[in-house]
């Protein structure tokens, strides 16, 4: 019996293939460059409210969510987030946002420093991400979503098609923004210290 089993090609190319695995420094060239270039783009198309920005510090910046775990492939196992929020922070801002938009790249084939075969993203053909817009405190029960939907952004085949969803969700979001008073918000725990 004659096996004419095909070898399967992946929906989104340049992540290599069990056949045909990057080397361990394609694989982190690419999943830099893509994880870099969505973030361009999400970060010129998003206006952020007066007093936020996108965060470029040690813990948060692009550049440690990229080396956090010691390299690229590795840090992107669980995904990489670009983060926006209040700045400075204000932990008693109740109109403040906090965003996140985690990025997953597609299943990635590779050979690590020992030409071991290895495999991240595992059974994902596609690009997507994960996005968390929420307005309040950033304490437990103290914000609100602002996401409508679902918010898992799935089963892209570019970088630009994720980056014209998130960017289009991130918007939306965005312009639900409540004005909150001060005066009008008052804490459960406070209120029930002062009665």
């Amino acid at each position: 019996m004659q096996n004419n089993a095909q070898v399967e090609k992946p929906i989104v190319p340049g992540y290599g293939t069990k056949e045909e695995p990057l080397s361990i420094d394609q694989a982190r060239a690419k999943v830099r460059e893509d994880f870099l270039k969505l973030a361009e783009l999400v970060m010129s198309q998003v206006s952020l409210p007066p007093g936020h920005g996108y965060r470029n510090t040690p813990a948060l910046g692009l550049e440690s969510q990229l080396r956090w775990a010691g390299c690229e492939v590795e840090a992107s196992e669980y995904g990489l987030s670009i983060h926006a929020g209040l700045v400075p922070g204000d932990c008693n801002d109740k109109s403040q946002l906090l965003i996140e938009v985690r990025y997953f790249h597609p299943e990635l084939h590779f050979r690590d420093g020992r030409r071991k075969a290895q495999v991240s993203r595992r059974y994902n053909d596609c690009y997507s991400a994960h996005l968390w817009v929420e307005q309040g405190r950033p304490f437990w029960g103290q914000h609100v979503s602002l996401i409508q939907g679902n918010e898992f952004c799935r089963d892209f085949t570019s970088i630009e098609s994720l980056a014209e969803s998130i960017v289009e969700r991130l918007k939306k979001a965005i312009e639900a923004r409540k004005p909150v008073s001060n005066e009008c918000m008052v804490n459960t725990a406070e209120s029930e210290a002062l009665a």
